[in-house]
């Protein structure tokens, strides 16, 4: 069951990494696509759209936990609303642990994924 999960964890994480690159600077500036993936990351978060929070909160929430302006926010939550999901953060695991928490702690639906390697 473990493997089917991980299996479309993955496949979900390759299709957004390839819409985001294809996308471009369509929703977010290619500034923000080339900091998300320097290729040192080991770790993605992905946020998904809810009937809960709205727009405001989770801009809010992401500004506050990743640090980031507000029209980066607005772009991420944007994507996360039009497209029901989008990667917000890809890094190392400890770091993604902490940000993870800080998410769900205001109510976001949110999951942590491994970046599997091309060649692996």
């Amino acid at each position: 069951m473990w493997i089917l999960i991980s299996a479309l964890l993955s496949t979900i994480v390759i299709y957004l990494l390839i819409r985001l690159v294809q996308q471009g600077a369509g929703g977010i500036k290619q500034t923000s696509c080339q900091k998300i993936f320097s290729g040192f990351e080991t770790h993605t978060i992905i946020v998904m759209d809810d009937e809960i929070n709205s727009i405001e909160t989770v801009v809010n929430t992401l500004v506050r936990v990743f640090r980031i302006s507000e029209k980066q926010a607005i772009n991420l939550t944007l994507r996360i609303h039009n497209e029901g999901i989008a990667i917000v953060w890809t890094g190392a695991m400890n770091e993604a642990e902490q940000y993870l928490q800080n998410l769900r702690a205001v109510g976001l639906k949110c999951f942590l994924t491994k970046i599997i390697p091309k060649n692996f």
